[in-house]
């Protein structure tokens, strides 16, 4: 059986970025005669650094021994040679590549020539990107007959490898009728650092959303410009989803909408590239109210003891026309005060119509305050 694996050989190499020869520095007192030595000693080091002695991280490139470690959303390249190692001819081959998954059995390369003269050699470039959990394995078979009686032979190797999580990604959800807010927490699962290159929030259709994790006043992310997450590090990000009342009256009541999904790409030590993305997101949003009262605009910072005015926007969502009347009313403990006559009428609101109001608050409270209480739009 041996010298039958022999007749067609089958040599498989994962092409996959170096990494850089790192050594332990041993160091002595300088004017210590075995200072001298390992400092002489570690400059004839292959691994050294020039004009930095003693520094662990060299300048020469390693290539992996083995498949390494492959984690979810990355791309799976591997070169894979097959060579007629025997002196006869072969006929009938047939050359496979098969990814199995723990799910699927993906055909990376099928080829049939009816002969290999010997020392004749058929080279492929496979590539996958992974998109599962769990234990893999590459099979490369080679099949074919060799001899005057046509002896058929098969030629097989088998590597295994596991994919890993490189992200965990948690959500949750807060927030109203009309309005959404998606918190997304992203730990780096690997066990070195990485860099983010994107986190995108892709909202379902009908949809739109704010992104939150921009500063305004400089239209930069709130976290700066480096992208870099080291391990077991985490970063929040957070969309605010807008829900027309045309959306909410499709829904049903109870029943989950699914609002979009999150697309992050990261790159690696030497830039290797990882992309996934999450399932459709889901929350229950409560069923429409006949009559909405939102804000649309009030300033982020006022002075205590002085009026500022809040622009706010009633929705009539009902079958038939209001006539609506504003009440006015302080909230013991309450940091804004509102100014104005309450109980007052408004004009008549049609059908599926909105119109905006405009009121006058006081603050009596400094500090943050979140949103306002007090406000009464009743039929």
């Amino acid at each position: 059986m041996a010298a039958e694996k022999q007749l067609l050989g089958i040599k498989v190499m994962r092409i996959t970025k170096p990494s850089l020869m790192t050594s332990v520095p041993v160091m002595g007192e300088p004017w210590d005669m075995l200072g001298k030595l390992l400092e002489e000693e570690s400059s004839k080091d292959v691994c050294s650094t020039r004009n930095l002695p003693f520094f662990s991280v060299g300048e020469t490139l390693t290539l992996p021994q083995n498949f390494g470690t492959i984690f979810l959303g990355e791309t799976f390249s591997s070169f894979v040679s097959f060579l007629n190692e025997n002196q006869e001819i072969l006929r009938d081959v047939v050359m496979k590549v098969e990814l199995i998954t723990p799910a699927n059995r993906v055909s990376l390369f099928d080829k049939n020539i009816p002969h290999m003269d010997p020392e004749a050699y058929e080279d492929k470039l496979v590539n996958y990107e992974v998109k599962e959990l769990g234990d893999h394995s590459l099979n490369c078979t080679a099949a074919y007959t060799v001899g005057a009686n046509g002896l058929e032979l098969v030629s097989r190797k088998i590597f295994k490898f596991c994919v890993s999580k490189p992200l965990d990604v948690k959500t949750r959800f807060a927030g109203d009728r009309g309005n959404v807010l998606l918190e997304v927490q992203i730990q780096n699962a690997m066990p070195h650092s990485m860099h983010l290159d994107v986190v995108n929030f892709d909202p379902a259709a009908g949809l739109s959303y704010i992104n939150c994790n921009t500063m305004s006043s400089c239209d930069r992310p709130v976290f700066g410009d480096d992208g870099t997450l080291a391990p077991k590090a985490i970063r929040q990000y957070v969309y605010s989803i807008s829900v027309p009342a045309s959306v909410q009256a499709s829904i049903p009541p109870g029943k989950p909408k699914t609002v979009g999904k999150m697309d992050i790409v990261w790159r690696t030590k030497l830039g290797e590239r990882g992309r996934i993305q999450t399932g459709q997101l889901k929350t229950t949003i409560p069923p429409l109210l006949e009559l909405a009262l939102t804000v649309l605009k009030c300033p982020g910072t006022v002075h205590m003891e002085q009026t500022f005015s809040v622009i706010c926007l009633a929705t009539n969502n009902s079958g038939h026309s209001m006539r609506l009347k504003m009440v006015l009313d302080r909230v013991a403990g309450g940091g804004v005060v509102w100014s104005g006559v309450s109980g007052k009428i408004l004009n008549e609101l049609a059908s599926k119509q909105s119109t905006q109001i405009t009121l006058m608050a006081l603050s009596v409270l400094p500090g943050l305050q979140v949103g306002f209480q007090g406000v009464v739009c009743v039929h």
